[in-house]
């Protein structure tokens, strides 16, 4: 009687310790499926955009853009740049390199300050660049990185930047709100990594 006793004593144990086990283990389930969804309902994607010509305007515009395709806000912690070989983490050094940006650049600064009553910009062609870091990109929204509208005097320099853009290369490192962290590239390839790595300062300031 004693051994039987016992037997279905360890027969319990046994049930009991099995029924808890599918209760945590369902209760882990169900954990990893919250955990998923969360970051399905939070996962954003970044692309890079580039187009030449603006339909609202109707004037041929250089425009490149980065945009937010995904579910969830992004936290854009820096973009770098790469053209034969070299990086650059600055939008104009990289337009410099492959175009002499900054010579046209000096050239309007030079005929503003010889012709102060003229905006040489607006009458001889601007441009807007600007570098997203440390930046909340939300769901749906897109960042400007550059715009140049084509004009007679930018005529040149426009083709040459235009006629570079397959071979630019771009990398965007960007993290969720959760601080999952992904790269994403001119071909919106994106791939996860542990973390966004910081910019050194000499970098930013090349």
């Amino acid at each position: 009687m004693n051994t039987i006793l016992a037997l279905c004593a360890m027969f319990i144990s046994a049930a009991s310790f099995y029924a808890t086990y599918l209760q945590a283990k369902a209760a882990q389930e169900q954990v990893s499926a919250a955990e998923k969804q969360l970051k399905t309902e939070t996962w954003p994607w970044l692309q890079f955009s580039y187009s030449n010509f603006d339909l609202d305007s109707t004037q041929a515009t250089i425009r490149v853009d980065i945009r937010n395709s995904g579910t969830g806000p992004a936290v854009i912690h820096h973009i770098k740049y790469e053209l034969d070989g070299e990086t650059y983490y600055d939008v104009t050094e990289l337009m410099d390199a492959c175009c002499n940006l900054h010579a046209y650049q000096a050239a309007l600064r030079d005929a503003q300050d010889e012709e102060s009553n003229i905006n040489y910009l607006k009458k001889f062609g601007w441009y807007v660049s600007s570098e997203p870091q440390k930046i909340l990109l939300a769901d749906g929204d897109s960042f400007n990185i550059f715009t140049m509208p084509k004009s007679n005097f930018n005529r040149g320099l426009w083709d040459k930047i235009d006629d570079h853009k397959s071979v630019f290369k771009a990398q965007a490192c960007y993290c969720s709100i959760l601080k999952e962290c992904y790269i994403t590239n001119e071909k919106a390839v994106i791939t996860e990594v542990p973390s966004c790595s910081t910019i050194p300062t000499s970098s930013i300031n090349k």
